[in-house]
């Protein structure tokens, strides 16, 4: 993230653009769905409006995050590019000359990424399941964001440009300095493109090869975005690669989740609220 996480609130946006455009395009559908079987059982009024308030509340979330992460001039004298492995430590002295248009492509790879999954509104069969399909996605995307927060808040790792020699000081402090560790824009996008890779073959019943040709392509964008979020001085390598991992599972986990409840009915979803804490409860009929 970088500054107060504008373009990852930005990709947020284009979440709910997603859902306005799935709901236009399934309405002449809608009544064709009851009449087929769904490959995902979705528990709308509960994962809905859960996932939708969770997204929304993350705002919240990545300002506390820049806050956590920022450095002064006294913590940015302690940096020793030495202290960092040999894998990632190139990162560190990349041209600021690219800064600004390495940035500019990462967001824009990233935004395309979170809009790919409006293509499967292109596809007749898949489209009559927007409502669930829409849930579904701004539930990976929750997941995605818990992991990432889980791992973000507790783990300090400076940015690569805050060692560059090359950077002036002001540019170093401040907030949101400390936050390299893992890339939330990576994950954001791999969880976007993985969705569509898994649902896509999930509803045509596409295996091996042919499979595997699909979900190699969908890595494709958010290795853009890692490569030019690297370029731009804001990530390590292991960053990147960590947040691929991360939102590709959170992309294929969470319809995988849904169509093993659809095949198993004896597994049901449904939330629990408690004076100190609440959450999900999954239970098995035997």
């Amino acid at each position: 993230m970088f500054g107060f996480n504008c373009s990852r609130m930005h990709s947020v946006l284009c979440l709910f653009l997603i859902f306005i455009a799935g709901a236009a395009s399934g309405q002449s559908d809608s009544v064709v769905t009851a009449k087929r079987e769904k490959i995902y059982q979705v528990t709308l009024k509960y994962e809905l409006p859960a996932s939708v308030l969770a997204l929304g509340t993350s705002y919240f979330g990545f300002a506390a995050l820049d806050r956590t992460s920022a450095y002064n001039a006294s913590d940015v004298a302690h940096l020793n590019p030495g202290n960092v492995n040999g894998f990632d430590r190139p990162v560190i002295f990349s041209n600021p000359a690219y800064f600004t248009k390495a940035q500019e492509y990462s967001d824009l790879f990233l935004n395309i990424s979170i809009l790919s999954p409006l293509l499967l509104a292109a596809d007749k069969q898949i489209r009559k399941d927007w409502l669930d399909l829409i849930t579904m996605y701004l539930v990976s995307h929750t997941v995605d964001n818990a992991i990432y927060f889980a791992a973000a808040f507790p783990v300090r790792r400076t940015r690569p440009y805050v060692y560059n020699t090359d950077i002036p000081l002001e540019q170093k402090v401040g907030i949101a300095k400390s936050n390299s560790f893992f890339s939330g824009h990576v994950s954001f996008a791999a969880t976007s493109t993985f969705f569509f890779a898994k649902v896509f073959t999930d509803y045509h019943q596409i295996k091996g090869l042919k499979r595997a040709a699909i979900y190699t392509a969908a890595a494709i964008p958010p290795s853009l975005v890692g490569y030019y979020r690297m370029r731009a001085g804001k990530h390590f390598r292991t960053d990147v690669l960590l947040g691929l991992v991360i939102g590709a599972g959170s992309g294929i986990f969470v319809p995988e989740f849904h169509r093993r409840l659809k095949k198993n009915n004896r597994v049901s979803v449904s939330p629990f609220y408690g004076t100190e804490n609440s959450g999900l409860t999954v239970s098995l009929k035997l």
